[in-house]
């Protein structure tokens, strides 16, 4: 049986917060100076290295409020200790890197006190024209992330970008307070046939855990097992022109579904895209990768198709960036539903003003529709998160941050789903982060 699955019906605005954005950007911030003793750099935050043979630190100490996930009604609060490390070996053809994110938030007034963490490690070994990397990105979290380093919000590391490790899923579906554990081991090859033409493949293995069991109380959640691989080729057309083909395949398996009463059947998929590059110049790219996917649940034999796509243009200059990206793919759901198809559009910007201030947004719309299973009505929810932070460095390596997140989703069926949060969520945080310059090491 064959079924064509439903394309987005519209798009999330957030054109309010990155207006903001950009119309800052056209004029300097004003405001008290460092002195001149106390040269660059400022920190107004932690930041990851990128010169080779650096490790960065922070530790942030912060007080968040929220409205509506913790609490129906009144305000949750949480005092929040939180660091941040990262590193960047400066091995030429042995490079290897290393950022890691943590902490614990204390709650009160109805909010619950809970640790989280991140650690996400790659070593690349390049060979002649052999390229490999390995890699592996472990999180532990209180519910799905919303963007940031940390992946929680008002902890003040909003416009450091996450660790990315396999292909992009865009934003998840929110789930209530659901202390989970994903886990995604990856490696690829890469080898370079002309000075033009190289040939690529990879493999990854992503587990989705809750860890408070499917009978506990503070939530439970689908567990997954999911396999990805892929391979495919580029070839350099010209100095701005890149373009390419790739198959990938996917399997995902659920684990004890049927104990929770949800319909979670493993379904397979197999995608076949085209790819291209398109450099406008050294700030502004292009990326697009596009084709056809083919679902097959595993349950009922039943078969769909659907349309992949991965769009993506950045923008990038000395003091920020911009980004919006676009995603449509089939995934194992986060936790909430067995398996589903999502439309999501997100958008990043971040600025440095005036050496002293800086400024980050985040802003995101998805549609996801469950996978179709037989005798069971369509899941279909729509989530909308946006973020800002404005952060201003006090002295070279104190700064201090505001920041403001704001949830929302709407479950559109009123079938039985596991632990999903719907309804309007706002978080209030502001705090200081010591982060001094980074450390050379290995010299």
């Amino acid at each position: 049986m064959k079924r064509i699955f439903p394309a987005p019906a519209h798009v999330f605005c957030v054109a309010t917060v990155l207006v903001l954005i950009l119309l800052a950007g056209t004029t300097g911030a004003r405001g008290q100076a460092i002195p001149a003793a106390e040269a660059s750099p400022i920190s107004t935050g932690f930041s990851i290295p990128t010169i080779g043979g650096s490790l960065r630190y922070a530790v942030s100490a912060s007080e968040s409020l929220d409205w509506g996930y913790y609490t129906q009604s009144g305000i949750g609060a949480g005092t929040n200790f939180s660091g941040d490390v990262a590193y960047l070996s400066d091995s030429k053809y042995r490079p290897f890197s290393m950022v890691f994110s943590g902490g614990w938030t204390w709650g009160v007034r109805g909010e619950p006190s809970y640790g989280f963490a991140g650690l996400g490690l790659s070593q690349v070994f390049n060979v002649k024209r052999w390229n490999f990397v390995l890699a592996d990105n472990v999180s532990y979290l209180p519910n799905t992330a919303t963007g940031g380093l940390s992946g929680v919000p008002g902890l003040g590391d909003l416009g450091v970008s996450p660790v990315q490790v396999g292909p992009t899923t865009g934003q998840g579906v929110l789930t209530n307070y659901s202390p989970q554990v994903t886990n995604t081991a990856s490696a690829s090859v890469q080898r370079q046939m002309t000075s033009r033409t190289a040939m690529n493949a990879s493999g990854s293995y992503t587990i989705l855990r809750f860890t408070n069991g499917v009978n506990s109380i503070g939530g439970y959640g689908l567990q997954s097992d999911t396999l990805m691989g892929s391979a495919g080729f580029t070839h350099r057309l010209s100095a701005r022109n890149i373009y390419g083909a790739n198959y990938a395949y996917s399997s995902a398996i659920f684990l004890m579904n049927l104990s929770v009463g949800i319909p979670a059947p493993n379904f397979l998929s197999h995608t076949a895209t085209f790819t291209y590059t398109h450099n406008f110049n050294q700030r502004l790219e292009l990326d697009l990768a596009a084709g056809p996917e083919w679902i097959k649940l595993n349950s009922s034999n039943s078969t769909g198709l659907s349309a992949y796509a991965d769009a993506s243009l950045g923008y990038s200059t000395e003091f920020g960036h911009l980004g919006m990206t676009y995603v449509r793919s089939t995934n194992s759901g986060w936790g909430v539903v067995g398996g589903a198809l999502s439309d999501s559009v997100m958008f990043t910007a971040s600025r440095s003003y005036s050496r002293v201030w800086q400024a980050s947004a985040n802003a995101s719309w998805t549609h996801t529709v469950g996978l179709p299973t037989p005798n069971v009505p369509t899941y279909n929810f729509e989530t909308e998160v946006a973020g800002i932070q404005v952060s201003r460095a006090l002295a070279r390596n104190l700064s201090s941050y505001a920041s403001y997140t704001v949830e929302n989703q709407s479950h559109l069926t009123t079938n039985q789903t596991i632990d999903l949060f719907s309804g309007l969520n706002q978080v209030l945080g502001f705090g200081v982060t010591y982060s001094p310059a980074p450390s050379r090491l290995g010299r």
